[in-house]
Formats: C-alpha cells, sequence, structure tokens
C-alpha cells in the first residue's frame, strides 16, 4: 500500500504533445509538411503526362505542316498568275519590235493586249466596279471631288477618275470618283427676270 502511495506519477513523454501528423503527409527537417506519394496515382500521373507531350508534340507537328502546305499552295498560285502574265509581256515585247510608223496598227495591237490581260486577271476574280452614273457608295467608291451639275442628282457620280477591282466578292480597290452637286436655280432669280420686262 505504502509503495502504491510513494510511486510518483510519471511525467507524460514529450512525444505525446507533438501534434499528430495526417495520414499521407511527412515533415522534413524544416518542418514543411510534404504529400506522402501515392505509387498508383504517380504511375496515372506520368501516364498523362506522358499523354500531353505527345498531343502537344503532334499539334506542333500538325502547325508545322499546314504553314508547309499554305505556303506550298500560294507559290503554286503565284507561279501559275506569273506564267500566264508571261504571254502578255512576249505580246507587249513583239509590239515594241515592230518596225512600223502605223500609229492606227501599234494602238489595235496595244488595245488587243490590253484585252488578254483584262481576260486573264478575270479568270483569277478580278472584276471591275461600276462607277459612272451610279449612286457613290462609299464601299465601292472613293470620292475625290463634287462638280456641280444641273442633269444628276445629288450623289450620282458623273466621273472615273482611275477603275475600281473586285477580287472575287473582296473589295480590291476603291474606285476613285466625282460626285454630282446639283444645282438648284432659285425661283427668285426666275421671277426678278420676268418683272424687268
Amino acid at each position: 500500500m505504502t509503495k502504491n502511495k510513494k510511486e510518483k506519477k510519471k511525467p507524460e513523454h514529450k512525444e505525446n504533445n507533438k501534434p499528430k501528423e495526417k495520414p499521407g503527409a511527412h515533415k522534413n527537417s524544416d518542418n514543411i509538411e510534404y504529400p506522402v506519394v501515392d505509387i498508383e496515382k504517380s504511375e496515372e500521373y506520368q501516364q498523362l503526362n506522358d499523354r500531353y507531350l505527345r498531343l502537344a508534340a503532334e499539334f506542333e507537328n500538325y502547325k508545322k505542316r499546314t504553314a508547309r502546305e499554305y505556303s506550298r499552295l500560294t507559290e503554286t498560285a503565284e507561279s501559275s498568275l506569273i506564267f500566264q502574265l508571261l504571254e502578255v509581256v512576249d505580246d507587249f515585247d513583239r509590239a515594241l519590235h515592230q518596225d512600223t510608223d502605223d500609229i492606227k496598227t501599234l494602238k489595235q495591237g496595244i488595245e488587243m493586249i490590253l484585252n488578254k490581260l483584262k481576260e486573264t486577271l478575270r479568270k483569277r476574280g478580278l472584276k471591275e466596279i461600276k462607277a459612272v452614273d451610279e449612286e457613290f457608295d462609299p464601299v465601292y467608291h472613293e470620292a475625290v471631288m463634287q462638280k456641280e451639275v444641273s442633269d444628276k442628282d445629288d450623289g450620282i457620280i458623273v466621273e472615273e477618275l482611275q477603275k475600281g477591282y473586285f477580287h472575287n466578292s473582296r473589295v480590291l480597290r476603291p474606285a476613285k470618283v466625282i460626285v454630282a452637286k446639283k444645282i438648284i436655280e432659285s425661283s427668285g432669280d426666275n421671277n426678278k427676270d420676268d418683272n424687268s420686262d
């Protein structure tokens, strides 16, 4: 009995006072908590990472391949147009080497070459924008100036200074035009003339 009384309570070990570590985590010497790596999850991560890297590489290759194909198509289109224009260059070359003083014949030859050039460009999608006697539209026309006229309404194009063109459905170059500004004759002036008689 006396032995039991004399027995002192043993102090609890200090380790018991430490906070319990979370399962699946451990601390290093700096007391920073790091997750414990699950081997199965690590393998799954590795598979996903490998898949991501493969997809990224495939996409990069696709971009390079597409750029190469676009460049090749552009070069082919340019070569085709240049080849067709060479025929027009040949015609001009022949016209310049013609030994003639007949201006009329020379003019006819140039007109034929011009028509051939226009036809070549027309086949490639080039089309003239209508201008004279059309209503001014800023999408298709560029007004350089206004001209006072009595026989046309305001906003009607009276003169074309430079032709405009579509390439397929897109405006390649708007037509430079002069737009009508109608002269309004005042009736007061006429009445004065009538009264003066």
